[in-house]
């Protein structure tokens, strides 16, 4: 993109999404995923090369080492114990495999709004064609979607800035737990906290309580875990504590803002 069109595209009030999905996997994705992802970690980790220590909830490889963002989503299930978890934009199903590899017991499955990265998912695991579905997270609510004790996104929402879309996503991504949500993103391409307690204060999830809590992993990754039950990790009051030591993006930081003052949440009647 010229630098004339890379300021018109930064300078509109209503931004597209990073991406157009309906071309994603063969304009960017199935090459990163091979070219840096499979270069620099174990994208996949096979039975026995990952093991879960229940003492110190940290997950090690006897391979590679596995990328920080995987590594937090799988030492956050085998923390919780979910007996079932849902990935919400599943791409090419590798944080799905790693995790049946690592937790044979928990019932997994994943869903993505683009048939081309289902497809590839099942390329690379054809084991788990059976659990992958259609998933569009930005469309109302539909109660054919999969239901699981977690449902987690890792990459996904901190692309989504079309109009109140990223809202859609995160309150159909409480409305189809049963028990956690895991969000591990950018934490400055949305003010993540900020729009959360909105949408929970507008009555738009349909959890009777929600806690929010900050959920490191033992190499770094950070993400936000919303539990229907108390638990003891540090309680999350602001987007501040969430990005606390990250070096600030300008640009993402005044699209955030952008993005969240497009929300109009419902008012709870007097």
């Amino acid at each position: 993109m010229s630098l004339l069109g890379r300021w018109f595209y930064k300078s509109r009030k209503f931004y597209d999404d990073d991406f157009n999905w309906d071309t994603y996997t063969a304009d960017s994705y199935e090459r990163r995923l091979v070219g840096v992802v499979e270069r620099d970690n174990l994208a996949v980790a096979k039975s026995g090369e990952l093991s879960f220590d229940d003492t110190t909830g940290h997950v090690t490889s006897s391979a590679r080492p596995i990328h920080p963002n995987q590594q937090v989503i799988l030492e956050a299930i085998g923390q919780l114990k979910p007996a079932s978890v849902h990935e919400v934009g599943c791409g090419g199903g590798d944080h799905l495999a790693t995790g049946k590899a690592l937790y044979p017991d928990v019932a997994f499955s994943g869903a993505d709004r683009g048939r081309t990265q289902l497809d590839l998912a099942a390329k690379r695991h054809p084991e788990l064609a059976s659990d992958l579905s259609l998933q569009d997270i930005t469309m109302p609510f539909s109660r054919h979607w999969p239901r699981a004790d977690m449902v987690y996104s890792q990459t996904v929402l901190m692309h989504i800035h079309t109009a109140v879309s990223h809202f859609v996503g995160l309150a159909n991504m409480v409305n189809t737990a049963n028990r956690f949500v895991l969000i591990m993103e950018n934490q400055q391409c949305h003010n993540f906290v900020r729009d959360i307690e909105n949408l929970w204060n507008g009555g738009h999830f349909n959890w009777d309580t929600m806690h929010m809590y900050r959920f490191d992993g033992s190499t770094g990754a950070r993400t936000i875990l919303l539990s229907k039950e108390p638990l003891d990790f540090p309680v999350l009051t602001s987007d501040a504590q969430l990005r606390e030591g990250l070096k600030p993006s300008k640009r993402r930081l005044k699209r955030a803002d952008e993005d969240s003052a497009r929300g109009a949440f419902g008012i709870p009647r007097g």
